[in-house]
């Protein structure tokens, strides 16, 4: 028999309420998460893309009004004309604000964009038959860039951006349930007959102006219902409480019905496409969601749906080999971009130079800028494209919060959309629902590389500590890495994108 240690009674109370610390404090550690409130960058980011949108839809037409600024309406378009620029002067105070952030950020695809702006407001200054025109519309774009450059200038702006585009959203979401009410009201003026639509009617088929702006194609009314219907179903697939469910599936249904009154062809292609993407980020169900799908294929397929979506696309029930005009529309696209094939004509190259709209955002890039900026801004968009594939299909992160279904889904709508119609090209409401994800992904790239990093230091200073191997270099303690990458430490990893 083995002799025992009397121990006394207050030592072993406090062993006991070490332990019970110890065990309350290790799974709080694990689980903690960065904090996702909003913050101050978060603010500034909405405030100031609330500026770009009060720019939108309008143009310097206020100013030469012959009643300005006695005129009202003149007045407000007028004053609203200026807010893209002034959001562009409070960012730009920003970015200097924060330079010792700046130079890794501009070695990718938001370094493409500046370069894609600077270089068509110079053509418009040089080329353009109307450098007054070209130049505002060069600036309005030369603001989103700086907007987005301002907002990335911090330690993780990855849940700032998250904000954003939540933000956006909601201004895109609210622009439909606006246009699909004011229906009732604006009477034959909004809703047209025509046969070839499933409802028999389609709306905004006949510009309008209202409250002294120009009232918005089927087409534009598509392409914010499709957002809207992408944002919304990716919320309503997620888990909630069954009121907010209820919410958005609501809005669900009426982006839905706004996207098949608007007759949209491309738009509803390009939508089609993103909802599958939306059921495909979902490692967990992605097998079952496949399989689903192939089921509807095929269930659709012995209803005859194919064949009369098929006349819905046609419109005649013949393929329009020219795209209602547009094959020769890009055909003069070329022909004057022969003429200054390495910078172009500037911002509004296609309605100043041609009058006429090109229906391409790749060709009217390169128009507008030439065959090299206009060239890196495609390849920046071709770098996003790399990037949402390999995070949210293939290596997606832990913490699938950071992989909201919604985002390449909206992305994949925008770039279909790209090859009939101009979106990212120009100063638009596609692009201002849109470009913030050029922004989120690089920072989910620089975010992951980040943990990835730092995993990799705490395993080799744990085998260093364990005696397995002797180090070679000496590598610095976690605590005294810098946490601006770029300038402070440019051996540092981090310091460029990619």
């Amino acid at each position: 028999m083995g002799s025992e240690v009397a121990v006394p009674l207050y030592l072993k109370r406090e062993a006991v309420q070490l332990k019970r610390r110890a065990a309350r404090a290790v799974p709080r550690a694990r689980s903690a998460k960065p904090r996702q409130g909003m913050s101050v960058n978060a603010l500034l980011g909405m405030g100031l893309w609330t500026l770009l949108w009060l720019g939108y839809n309008t143009d310097l037409a206020g100013w030469s009004n012959a009643d300005f600024p006695a005129n009202t309406t003149a007045l407000i378009h007028g004053v609203r004309a200026l807010f893209p620029v002034m959001g562009a002067w409070f960012a730009l105070l920003l970015i200097i604000a924060r330079s010792k952030w700046l130079v890794p950020w501009l070695m990718g695809p938001l370094g493409f964009m500046l370069v894609y702006a600077v270089t068509g407001l110079i053509s418009s200054w040089t080329f353009s038959p109307d450098p007054a025109t070209g130049l505002y519309y060069g600036a309005n774009y030369l603001a989103i860039v700086l907007v987005l450059l301002a907002i990335v200038l911090v330690e993780d702006p990855l849940h700032d951006l998250r904000k954003v585009l939540n933000f956006t959203w909601t201004v895109g979401t609210m622009i439909t349930l606006s246009l699909l009410g004011a229906i009732p009201f604006l009477g034959a003026a909004a809703l047209s007959r025509k046969e070839i639509s499933p409802v028999g009617k389609v709306a905004y088929f006949r510009v309008v102006r209202i409250m002294g702006m120009a009232g918005t194609r089927n087409t534009g009314f598509a392409r914010y219902a499709a957002i809207s219907a992408l944002v919304a179903l990716a919320a309503l697939l997620r888990k909630g409480k069954p009121v907010s469910r209820m919410v958005w599936g609501i809005l669900f249904a009426a982006s839905i019905y706004a996207l098949i009154i608007a007759n949209g062809r491309t738009e509803t292609v390009a939508f089609v496409a993103s909802v599958a993407v939306v059921f495909a980020v979902d490692r967990a169900y992605r097998f079952l969601n496949l399989l689903l799908g192939m089921v509807t294929v095929l269930a659709l397929g012995f209803r005859g749906f194919y064949s009369a979506f098929y006349l819905y696309i046609t419109r005649t029930g013949h393929l329009d080999l020219t795209m209602t005009g547009r094959t020769q529309a890009w055909q003069e696209g070329w022909r004057l971009l022969a003429q200054s094939p390495w910078v172009g004509f500037g911002f509004e190259a296609d309605s100043l130079c041609l009058g006429l709209h090109l229906h391409n955002a790749f060709l009217h890039a390169l128009l507008q800028s030439g065959l090299l900026a206009g060239g890196a801004m495609i390849l920046g968009l071709g770098i996003v494209w790399y990037l949402l594939i390999k995070y949210f299909f293939f290596r997606q992160p832990t913490d699938k919060s950071l992989i909201p279904p919604e985002i390449p889904a909206v992305f994949l709508f925008v770039t279909i959309s790209s090859f009939l119609e101009s979106t990212f090209a120009y100063f638009s409401a596609t692009w201002l629902l849109s470009a913030p994800i050029v922004a989120y992904v690089i920072a989910l790239h620089r975010h992951m590389r980040r943990i990835t990093l730092k995993a990799r230091r705490e395993r080799l200073l744990g085998r260093i500590r364990s005696g397995r191997r002797k180090p070679r270099v000496i590598l610095p303690s976690l605590e005294e890495t810098p946490s601006a990458p770029g300038i402070d430490n440019p051996t540092d990893p981090l310091e460029f994108p990619f």
